[in-house]
Parts: structure tokens; sequence; C-alpha cells
């Protein structure tokens, strides 16, 4: 189930970046639609919630526990491996923080990829981490 839900969330971001509102849509085909590895996935994101509008409950000072996709999608594009360091794993998430942010996406939030936690505030964005002091970064909760 949390593959699944790795994989819609992957692809409603894929959806977002190229599908654009503008487009006529695709002709319908006839094959059957393939799925793509977990490892063939991009993320733009470390870490996730553990449901789905999660966010829609917080108000502003509410912090939630985050998971991190590389503990399920291991070999996912752009996930540091398992066991990396806090230094490792805020880099990655920094490099995928800038790329988040280059897009407008009404109610992102922000989040700590090394302490595991989100909030729906974006103005915290590049504010320090309760917990660890490093600058938070954009996080999506959709």
């Amino acid at each position: 189930m949390k593959r699944l839900r790795y994989f819609l969330c992957a692809m409603s971001i894929f959806s977002f970046l190229f599908g654009g509102c503008s487009k006529q849509p695709a002709p319908q085909s006839k094959a059957p639609p393939q799925t793509l590895p977990l490892g063939e996935i991009s993320f733009s994101q470390l870490d996730i919630t553990e449901r789905f509008a999660d966010d829609l409950h917080l108000k502003p000072a509410d912090w939630i526990a985050t998971v991190p996709l590389n503990k399920s999608a291991p070999n996912g594009k752009g996930l540091p491996p398992v066991g990396a360091s806090d230094d490792e794993v805020y880099k990655a998430g920094e490099k995928l923080s800038k790329l988040r942010e280059s897009i407008p996406v009404p109610n992102d939030g922000v989040y700590c990829p090394v302490c595991h936690i989100a909030n729906i505030e974006l103005t915290k964005l590049h504010t320090p981490c309760p917990k660890c002091g490093r600058p938070l970064l954009k996080f999506g909760w959709d």
C-alpha cells in the first residue's frame, strides 16, 4: 500500500510539472498502462507523512512527524542511501528543495529531512529547524 502511495505521489508531481492546464488531452491509447519500478521514480523531497491530507488538521505552530522515502524506495533517484550521514541527507534534501522552490505549488509547507518533521507554514522556509538548527526545506503535502 505504501509503494502505491509513493508511486501516486510521484506521478502527481510529474503530472503537475509536465501536464499543464492549457495542453490538449492526449489521445486514448489501447495499450495497457505501464508502471515504473520504484527505483526509476524521481522524487522532489526526501520525506512524506503517514497519510494524505495530514496537513489539513495542523495549525501553524504544529509539527508532524515525517517518514523518509528511502526506507521504502531505497533505489529512488535523488534519494540518499539508507544509513547516509545527516549531512548527506540534508545535502540531498537541499537539491530537491531547490527544484521544488522553482515551482509555485499551493499549500506547500516546510520540513527537515534530518529530524523528520514538517510544518504547514511556507513562511518558515530557510528558517532554522526547531530541533537541529538547519534551514528548513520546502515540503509538499500532496
